[in-house]
């Protein structure tokens, strides 16, 4: 992954944000929340160019409703999709059974944000051992794949789908 520029980020982003390691970014909130975004190489479906994305809460505060957070974390989705034209997964994290909550508030978010329409998200929910995943490709309306990302997302959740013989 090409790294984020932070000089361009940060004029744009109401948060101040930090490289914190590779693919791996930091901001603290008006509240003290801590979070870091993470991009990590993922080769679930594509063999390249698809990196999974993640919103972490690192110090496990509350975090009040934000709307300077929900435009931080578009900012750096932006700078991703400028420096890295490629796929981004979301899975929301399972840890607390509030994934669903987790699915709804971004995709509230998503379709908040004034740039949505550059971009196409698709959620589907994976049921596995009992419990309901939420997971999300997010992905350029320009990217010259679109139709083939949007297919092969597709037949991988339809595997999920499938009931065992």
């Amino acid at each position: 992954m090409t790294p984020l520029d932070l000089n361009r980020l940060n004029i744009r982003s109401p948060y101040s944000i930090w490289q914190v390691g590779d693919g791996s970014y930091g901001f603290k909130t008006k509240h003290d929340v801590l979070y870091r975004i993470v991009f990590t190489p993922d080769q679930t479906i594509w063999e390249d160019g698809a990196y999974e994305f993640g919103i972490l809460n690192e110090n496990r505060k509350a975090s009040p409703n934000d709307k300077l957070l929900r435009e931080t974390i578009f900012c750096i989705i932006e700078e991703f999709f400028y420096v890295n034209p490629e796929i981004l997964l979301y899975q929301c994290e399972t840890g607390d059974n509030r994934q669903a909550m987790r699915d709804r508030l971004f995709l509230r978010w998503f379709s908040e944000y004034e740039q949505s329409g550059l971009y196409h998200i698709k959620v589907a929910e994976i049921v596995a051992e009992g419990i309901s995943n939420f997971a999300a490709v997010i992905i350029q309306r320009s990217n010259p794949n679109f139709e083939a990302i949007m297919s092969d997302f597709d037949n991988f959740v339809g595997f999920f789908k499938q009931k065992p013989i």
